[in-house]
């Protein structure tokens, strides 16, 4: 299955967990290919089976950068399901809740259930454990809760 992950990342926490998802899904077999959001052209999105978003959280909220990508993100015809993920240092973070809301308001479907890794400074590190939790949300996407 071809999988398209886009990321934000501003400090490199998000850049290093959709980094080990790609390993971990190529590893899988899978063909993964990265777009860093602020790069990424919305409006021309190769085509995918499953496209994962994953954004840092600004003031416990989704970056505008990434709800600008998403309100403009070209869906394909194919409708092809989503998963999310999120970094964070505050555990009220609504971005993942914010994501989802807006991929759904365009007719979208999740494909499997959201990941939060949290961070323990602005430049990391990140928890402890979230290697095996990426590795559950890897099998959770490959299996597919999608259609």
């Amino acid at each position: 299955m071809i999988i398209n992950i886009f990321y934000a990342s501003w400090f490199g926490n998000g850049k290093k967990v959709v980094e080990e998802l790609s390993g971990i899904l190529k590893n899988r077999g899978q063909d993964v290919r990265l777009f860093n959001i602020l790069e990424a052209d919305p409006e021309n999105i190769p085509v995918a089976g499953l496209f994962v978003f994953s954004s840092p959280t600004r003031k416990f909220s989704l970056p505008t950068e990434v709800k600008n990508f998403i309100l403009n993100f070209k869906i394909p015809e194919n409708m092809p399901g989503y998963a999310l993920m999120t970094t964070y240092l505050d555990p009220r973070t609504i971005a993942l809740k914010k994501m989802e809301e807006l991929l759904n308001s365009r007719g979208m479907k999740k494909s499997a259930e959201s990941l939060k890794v949290k961070a323990l400074g602005l430049k990391g590190p990140l928890e402890e454990g979230y290697k095996d939790r990426l590795e559950a949300f890897a099998g959770e996407i490959i299996k597919g809760g999608f259609s």
